[in-house]
């Protein structure tokens, strides 16, 4: 994020709080008339738009000329989609409020939202608006005007306006190619995300099955365990019963063949 852009940002939070800072001098004493001074405040607001939209142009970065634009045109939205509202809103509220002044106050918020729509944001063609309600501040109790003549007028009176120029031309197409390459290639990683997906809901499914395979084999290994242990628990009480049974008809034939080989050695040696 560049500096400019932060700047941009900084100013937009500090303008969308300002209402809970308290008092501030720079700001006009408030009329008996809410519509007035609403209206006072969008004008200044507008100016600081257009004064905003004046530096934007004189930018040489398109990165950070981009950026704020796209800051502007949101400054923009915010206005044409909360202030201005609010502002119709006033439009029968206050004294003395006669047909004249409400069709005079209507009038005024139509200019207001022709004047929000024609700041450049970097769609719109250039151009060089006069501020709006002249200093921007409207005395308690007096009444103020959008002027839309002289040089605004070539908005309406200049059919080619709004036309594209060489520059523009040149922008739109490297964004358009930027836009075909960017989709190519999110094309190619939502496909490998897809592989990817299958590859790993496949491998849960084999894990899920050698997970039972798992579980089923421990359970028989246990089993076989526990069988081997009876199981030589049975060899060895039956190896001891027959040790304790049979010794002594082992050492009986022990004795009967040590006796029968003595005696075929004493005949041998006889003869």
């Amino acid at each position: 994020m560049s500096l400019a852009d932060i700047v941009s940002r900084t100013e937009v939070i500090a303008k969308k709080y300002e209402k809970f800072t308290g008092d501030r001098p720079d700001r006009p004493e408030k009329s008996n008339d809410p519509f007035t001074d609403e209206y006072t405040d969008l004008v200044e607001r507008i100016n600081g738009l257009t004064l905003k939209s004046d530096e934007i142009a004189a930018e040489k970065n398109r990165a950070t000329k981009a950026a704020l634009n796209a800051e502007l045109r949101r400054s923009k939205a915010a206005l044409l989609e909360t202030d201005v509202p609010k502002l119709e809103k006033l439009i029968r509220k206050g004294k003395n409020v006669t047909k004249t002044v409400i069709d005079d106050r209507m009038a005024k918020v139509k200019q207001v939202r022709d004047g929000i729509a024609e700041i450049p944001d970097g769609v719109h063609g250039p151009r060089k608006p006069g501020r709006l309600g002249g200093t921007g501040r409207i005395p308690a109790g007096a009444t103020a005007t959008i002027e839309l003549s002289g040089p605004d007028a070539r908005v309406t009176n200049n059919p080619g306006y709004y036309q594209h120029s060489a520059e523009s031309k040149a922008l739109a197409n490297d964004w358009q190619v930027a836009k075909k390459k960017q989709d190519l290639h999110l094309d190619n990683i939502e496909k490998g995300l897809s592989t990817l997906k299958g590859i790993g809901e496949a491998m849960g499914e084999t894990l899920k099955t050698q997970d039972v395979l798992i579980d089923t084999i421990d359970t028989k290994m246990d089993n076989v365990t526990k069988e081997l242990k009876t199981n030589n628990m049975k060899l060895k009480g039956l190896v001891e019963s027959m040790r304790s049974k049979r010794n002594f008809c082992i050492d009986i034939t022990l004795i009967c063949v040590l006796l029968a080989l003595g005696l075929y050695l004493y005949m041998m040696f006889k003869k």
